[in-house]
């Protein structure tokens, strides 16, 4: 989260928002998540207890990130994944720092956590400055409480202290970022003789009791889920009130009680040219700016156009292509640019002006003139808006009334209808299937399946923003694929395993020939041997698939070597078995190494400080006394 919000970048605005930091952080305060008087404990460490409440806001905040970033995960597998041992081991890990920081005397001022909330850009308002209803506002997007949000960042900023601490000692050979980089970028050519595994495949056809072998030791293969046949009604605010069953004069009544919503300010879509000069400029710097924008001006009047004079005198952070800065509000840029801006008639171009940032030849392209759009303007959006409101009144009461017309058996299409709701039948699907089709939770579509036929769902299930009220129609409980329903799958799977153990035990006997034949003997059997140049470390030789095993040989076997095994390789035609000898080597490009050396030397460094405290942990932790209970509710069993 912190990583999310952060922004390391400084901010001009920071030491005039410290007044407004320091209010800030007396309200609120930094927090404690220690539960120490409840006895429920997930662990404890040196003494150091963890909460549950701890753990949970930590277990909730992690699963929320994880979803959000990977929609097609769902809770069952982050359970399965083990993220409660892996929030666990980062909770003792934050123990383990608080209590060396403790020992050792280091800590987090309140002035450096202010200064570091302060320099987050995403805290601060258009002039650069620290603003409270913005911090207030970007937590709460993120469902974070300003008090846990500065407790995790109090920590963040001790781990990167301790961390500079620890690793300040680190030290690299200049040499060292060479030597890896010419390790990671050489190069194989090799030499590999194909064996198809299609070459064996008419005689590979597996017996029946094979078949029935395999079908009972993998029936986990053939499983068929449970699933349900759904009659369902979709709710959501906007299909119950209809935007064209609203009537003009209505909307016209709402605009005026609600007009300050669609207030509009002025705005300005401008372009300027900057010719920079510091606010204690000397007379002399004074001069010369001026002297550039008389030149520049010079250049308009002669006719060149505004967007080819701004890209020819703008630095690379001036504006935008042409000097574009597109649309401004007031109180949006400094007081004389602002001015000068909204003075100007649309085509129009001003002389110099003067803000701290230097001199600007500004252009105004289009005006908004601000004030209260007239109705017929925002009609449309009145009545969307009007819609949406009027439907989430009536939410609530429409959700209710469905379910009971479905507990007491009543048609869901004849409920849906006098609504004039949309509603449907999904057919047999499973509960991956029903969470896709419905747009349901994970729990709700597990819900779906587990109840019986012929029975309704007592609660509206969410869908986001809509509401699913169901019915079961039918329902098949998880079974196993009768075998006659499989057999060709399985068939085919044994040709092309039995295939391709055939193709690897000739080309482990090929690969015994060539032990003293040279290539081209009669040895080879008509089999062509074939170059790959270029093979990268870690890289596929030539369109095979990824083989590390192999890729990991080569690149330690020797010129002109034979690699003792085959292997079992994969392209788009199908498998088979690879011999494979290392024909040359190819060392890095010198060009290359000129254009990355800063980037290795850089990671490098890096490498070596994360492993110096790598090294510092493990000193902690072993030296730990760590006491865990409450086993179930970390791994969420029954839950």
């Amino acid at each position: 989260m912190l990583e999310y919000i952060r922004d390391k970048s400084q901010s001009l605005g920071v030491k005039l928002a410290f007044g407004l930091i320091i209010l800030v952080f007396v309200f609120w305060g930094v927090g404690n998540f220690n539960d120490r008087s409840s006895g429920t404990l997930v662990a404890v460490v040196n003494g150091d207890p963890i909460s549950m409440r701890e753990f949970e806001l930590a277990y909730r905040n992690a699963e929320e990130n994880l979803l959000r970033s990977n929609p097609g995960l769902t809770r069952e597998q982050l359970k399965q994944q083990q993220l409660g041992r892996q929030i666990l081991r980062d909770l003792i890990t934050q123990v383990l720092l608080s209590q060396e920081a403790a020992r050792t005397g280091v800590s987090i001022t309140p002035l450096e956590l202010r200064m570091a909330v302060g320099n987050i850009k995403g805290f601060q308002n258009e002039k650069g400055q620290f603003d409270p209803e913005v911090y207030t506002r970007v937590l709460a997007a993120q469902r974070m409480a300003p008090a846990q949000f500065e407790q995790d960042m109090s920590r963040d900023l001790l781990r990167q202290k301790i961390f500079a601490m620890v690793t300040a000692p680190a030290w690299v050979d200049p040499a060292e970022s060479q030597k890896r980089f010419e390790f990671l970028r050489e190069k194989r050519d090799v030499d590999y003789i194909f064996i198809p595994a299609s070459d064996f495949s008419a005689s590979a056809k597996p017996s029946d009791e094979e078949v029935q072998a395999y079908y009972e030791s993998h029936k986990a293969q053939f499983a068929i889920p449970a699933r349900a046949d759904i009659t369902y009604v979709l709710v959501s605010p906007q299909d119950l009130v209809k935007a064209s069953g609203i009537s003009s004069a209505a909307a016209e009544k709402w605009y005026a009680e609600n007009a300050a919503r669609f207030e509009q300010q002025e705005e300005v879509k401008a372009a300027h040219i900057l010719v920079p000069l510091a606010e204690d400029a000397s007379e002399a710097e004074v001069k010369k700016a001026q002297e550039q924008a008389a030149a520049i001006e010079a250049e308009l009047k002669a006719g060149k156009s505004f967007a080819a004079v701004a890209d020819a005198h703008n630095g690379p952070n001036a504006a935008g292509p042409g000097g574009e800065l597109g649309w401004l509000k007031r109180g949006t840029t400094v007081t004389p640019f602002e001015d000068a801006a909204f003075a100007l008639a649309p085509g129009k171009v001003s002389a110099p002006v003067r803000s701290r940032f230097g001199l600007h030849i500004i252009k105004v392209e289009e005006k908004k003139d601000g004030g209260l759009p007239p109705f017929k303007q925002v009609e449309a959006e009145v009545l969307a808006t009007m819609a949406q409101e009027q439907g989430t009144d009536k939410l609530h009461d429409v959700v209710d009334n469905l379910i009971e017309d479905n507990i007491l058996g009543r048609s869901l299409k004849d409920s849906a209808e006098k609504y004039g709701l949309k509603w449907g039948e999904t057919g047999l699907l499973s509960a991956a299937e029903l969470e896709k089709t419905l747009g349901v939770t994970a729990q709700g579509a597990a819900t779906l399946v587990a109840t019986p036929a012929g029975n309704p769902v007592d609660t509206a299930l969410e869908a986001g923003k809509t509401y699913v009220v169901a019915r079961v129609i039918k329902s098949e409980p998880a079974s196993t694929a009768p075998l006659e329903s499989v057999k060709e799958r399985i068939v085919a799977g044994l040709v092309e395993e039995k295939a391709l153990a055939a193709a690897l035990e000739s080309a482990a006997a090929l690969r015994k020939e060539l032990e003293n034949a040279p290539l081209g003997a009669a040895g080879l059997k008509g089999r062509t041997v074939k170059v790959a140049k270029g093979m990268e470390r870690n890289g596929v030789l030539a369109s095979f698939g990824p083989n590390p095993v192999m890729a990991e040989a080569l690149f330690e076997a020797r010129a002109g070597q034979w690699l003792p095994v085959a292997y079992a390789v994969e392209d788009g035609s199908g498998s088979g078995a690879v011999v494979v000898r290392v024909k040359g080597v190819q060392p890095p490009d010198a060009a290359e190494w000129d254009m990355v050396k800063d980037i290795m030397s850089n990671a490098v460094a890096r490498d070596r400080a994360d492993g110096l405290f790598e090294i510092f942990m493990q000193r902690l932790a072993s030296g730990a006394k760590v006491e865990v209970y409450n086993e179930d509710f970390i791994d969420r069993k029954n839950m």
